[in-house]
């Protein structure tokens, strides 16, 4: 297998696993319990040293995964006991337990493989360079085949508790109402993300990993409102960022995993500007159009309460409307064509008059109904009445 064809396997394989359990992550509202799973689990490799495992036996990814799920007990504990505000207690736990670790890594495991740096960043290019051997054949680098399992177990626990996922995650009340305990799923869940954050340490590092955690879950979010095509969109991202990722830091010259990360980034940024519903134009054009309908029902009722009397004639024209309601010309101009355009007011000989549709509308948004829209009535106020 090819230098690159590792790099690129490896960095798809880590960014769909970690995209899989990023969705469940982001709509628990638990991004944040994962940057803190993430540093801490410094320390339990430093046990896992310690107790002289090595870095990529089974003992080095199951002790910092357990200390990641005694992070989350710990928090949940603290938050118990509503002493604390929001997420204080994890802001408390989780940088402990990451200085204990760095502290013991720069005074006492210097020569030692792991440095603060690759705890910050990875390197998927140096983790391709370890192949696993059965034998004497080497096939493959072992971090693939790690992430691999990694992947599996990920699908297999989303498929086996899809369920029981989806109403925890969306209506815990419900779960708990219909005999689903949310804590036995949750803490699993929780043992789940902690151990996809230990296997994609050695790749992204602890820092890097929340990216792929949040971003490709966070781009489906904005785009879906179905849990399964968040899914499915959460892991077509995340295969593009680390497959784009590769090839522009190959041609940059920079780190894959930074460059995985940062177009992960880009890919979030296009989703919350471009999202056909929830993106940042979407929600723009809503409340333009909002306004404008707004605007066209201060306009009817305006005609409506300006429709007879003497000053009828002037409060009933462009100029007056823009008068009486101190609007600007454009908004004036922009909100007469539409209303015009949409039948709730009609012009004649430069005045304005509203329309049977308009005093309807005017009915229905008024609390006082006919009351207010009765002086208006047409039977009452004739077009000519408005010539001179």
């Amino acid at each position: 297998m090819s230098l690159v064809l590792s790099i690129i396997l490896i960095a798809v394989t880590t960014a769909v696993a970690c995209s899989i359990v990023g969705v469940f992550l982001v709509l628990r509202r638990m991004s944040m319990v994962a940057e803190g799973v993430s540093h801490s689990i410094l320390p339990g490799l430093v046990m896992a040293l310690v107790l002289g495992a090595a870095l990529r036996t089974p003992v080095a990814v199951l002790g910092p995964a357990l200390l990641g799920l005694f992070l989350v007990l710990s928090v949940e504990a603290l938050n118990r006991t509503r002493l604390f505000a929001g997420d204080a207690p994890l802001g408390v736990v989780f940088p402990a337990l990451f200085s204990v670790g760095v502290i013991i890594i720069s005074r006492r495991y210097a020569s030692v493989p792991l440095s603060e740096s690759s705890v910050l960043t990875g390197d998927i290019n140096y983790a391709a360079l370890s192949q696993l051997q059965i034998g004497a054949a080497e096939i493959g680098p072992r971090s693939l085949y790690v992430m691999l399992v990694i992947l599996l177990l990920n699908l297999g626990f989303v498929v086996a508790l899809f369920k029981e996922l989806k109403v925890t995650t969306f209506d815990p009340g419900l779960a708990a109402a219909v005999g689903i305990r949310p804590e036995l799923v949750h803490y699993p869940f929780m043992a789940i993300v902690s151990i996809t954050i230990v296997g994609a340490f050695e790749a992204v590092g602890a820092v890097l990993v929340i990216a792929l955690l949040t971003a490709p879950a966070a781009a489906a979010y904005l785009l879906s409102r179905r849990l399964e095509t968040m899914l499915l969109l959460s892991a077509g991202f995340a295969a593009f960022s680390a497959v784009s990722g590769f090839w522009i830091a190959y041609a940059l010259d920079s780190a894959t995993s930074g460059m995985t990360a940062a177009i992960a980034g880009v890919v979030f940024v296009l989703a919350l500007g471009f999202a056909p519903r929830r993106g940042l134009l979407a929600k723009a054009r809503i409340r333009k159009r909002r306004v404008l309908a707004f605007a066209e029902r201060l306009l009817v009722m305006h005609l409506i309460h300006h429709a007879d009397g003497d000053r009828a004639t002037p409060a009933c024209t462009p100029e007056g409307v823009m008068r009486h309601i101190n609007w600007d010309p454009a908004l004036t101009g922009s909100v007469i064509h539409r209303a015009v355009a949409n039948g709730l007011v009609r012009e004649h000989h430069g005045v304005l008059l509203p329309s049977d549709q308009g005093r309807e509308l005017c009915r229905e948004a008024m609390l006082w109904g006919e009351d207010a829209c009765e002086c208006g009535d047409d039977s009452e106020a004739d077009v000519s009445d408005f010539n001179e």
